[in-house]
């Protein structure tokens, strides 16, 4: 009776040639509706039916100034955002598998909450609460802060803008690599061969978890340069809102740009996920 439940089940997993038929089309359609519009820019953008096939909408782009300051001020706010991102949850997300497990629920929903709150919102709050610090007047500690936070060399308050926008992704990310291997075990171990916390954490747990932190390296990458709502609210002229600002005076040079961003943030994933897929390999190598 049990080999016959269990034949039958397996019989009722076995793909039919149309269900991998539908799988195809599926794909296709997908496929169609991803690469549809990517193929109509950049068609548009090296097309000009005056003139035939041209570079020139990118070559004016680069040339253009304030594309370098736009540039430089993305790359500095993806660096910190990731950089702060992962010092502040994976001690987190660690410290919580091994000592408050009871706490996962809580933090689940605290980080969940981006999700449910727009970004226009979370923006109108920020300025609200920007304003208040300085209206203790100049010179005061809050008006300071104030300052610190929106200094246009490095706007601390647009990082942490973005850094909680990647909280909701970054959580079940990590979650999902200490859940995958025997967090406990590997910390007692390395506790009783004398590691001390740091070692515990940069040389045992970092490389178990080492996809998890490449998909929250990427994902936030992608987020930072892609991100449009904060930046502009907050007053900043990040690679978005350039983008933005000259689509109204060189319409064909902002689509080239935005082509390129796009492009890049697909080779961004598919990088992430060859670097999981390579990561697992290689673990579940070490393991055998």
């Amino acid at each position: 009776m049990v080999q016959l439940t269990a034949g039958r089940f397996m019989r009722g997993r076995t793909p039919t040639p149309l269900g991998t038929l539908l799988s195809w089309a599926l794909i296709a359609l997908m496929g169609t509706y991803i690469l549809t519009p990517l193929l109509a820019s950049l068609v548009f953008s090296i097309y000009v039916p005056t003139s035939g096939f041209t570079a020139q909408a990118y070559i004016e782009s680069i040339q253009d100034p304030q594309f370098f300051e736009a540039l430089s001020l993305s790359a500095l706010i993806t660096v910190v955002t990731v950089a702060t991102t992962l010092a502040l949850m994976v001690p987190t997300m660690v410290y919580l598998h091994l000592r408050a497990p009871h706490m996962r629920s809580a933090m689940e929903v605290v980080c969940t909450i981006p999700l449910v709150v727009p970004s226009i919102a979370l923006a109108a709050g920020l300025v609200a609460i920007l304003r208040a610090l300085a209206g203790y007047g100049a010179g005061s500690l809050p008006a300071i802060m104030s300052q610190l936070m929106q200094s246009p060399d490095l706007p601390v308050v647009l990082v942490g803008s973005y850094v909680i926008l990647s909280l909701p992704f970054v959580f079940r990310s990590l979650d999902a690599g200490l859940r995958a291997v025997n967090i406990r075990t590997l910390v007692e171990s390395a506790r009783s061969l004398g590691a001390d916390g740091s070692t515990v954490l940069w040389r045992v747990v970092v490389p178990n978890i080492r996809a998890s932190i490449t998909f929250c390296t990427f994902f936030t990458i992608a987020l930072c340069l892609g991100e449009f709502t904060m930046a502009v609210t907050l007053g900043y002229r990040s690679l978005p809102v350039w983008l933005t600002e000259i689509a109204g005076a060189n319409f064909r040079a902002s689509i080239s740009m935005s082509l390129l961003i796009n492009v890049m943030t697909w080779l961004l994933l598919i990088a992430m996920t060859l670097l999981a897929g390579r990561s697992n390999t290689l673990r579940t190598t070490d393991r055998h």
